[in-house]
């Protein structure tokens, strides 16, 4: 989901089982499949200074979970520090905040993550659809073994 500009960079997993497998809950963003569904955590920070994510919000679709991740990395990008993790931002507007601006407010929500599929749009191109479209020289996707 990632291509355009984040204040820093911004790690996600999103392990099928809720046993942590993929470590989720150290993750900027995790995405946890529970029996109900999917449960959001955000900024965990691995490394040196641990720190558990934060539970964001339960979720039970998929569609869902687009929205709410896609208005939550909207939302840090507009409004973290440049070179700020996900871990010290949350930490230093706290985790109510999040999920006032992402859980409770729809509306707010939605707009973010309009802002955040504009924002993909710009910034991401699919080099094997071009291809594809014959809008890209054949030569730039053509086998190792082949350029000599």
């Amino acid at each position: 989901m990632l291509g355009s500009w984040t204040p820093h960079k911004v790690k996600l997993a999103a392990p099928g089982c809720p046993r942590n497998c993929a470590e989720a809950t150290i993750k900027d963003l995790g995405i946890i499949c529970v029996e109900a569904g999917y449960e959001l955590v955000v900024g965990g920070n691995g490394g040196v200074a641990v720190r558990v994510a934060d539970p964001l919000v339960r979720l039970a679709t998929e569609t869902e979970v687009l929205e709410h991740v896609g208005a939550f990395l909207q939302l840090y990008r507009e409004e973290a520090r440049y070179l700020e993790r996900t871990a010290p931002w949350i930490a230093r507007i706290g985790i109510a905040y999040v999920r006032r601006r992402i859980v409770e407010d729809g509306d707010g929500r939605r707009a973010l993550y309009e802002r955040f599929l504009i924002s993909q749009r710009k910034a991401q191109s699919d080099r094997w659809a071009e291809r594809a479209a014959g809008s890209v020289a054949a030569h730039e996707y053509r086998p190792l073994a082949e350029i000599g």
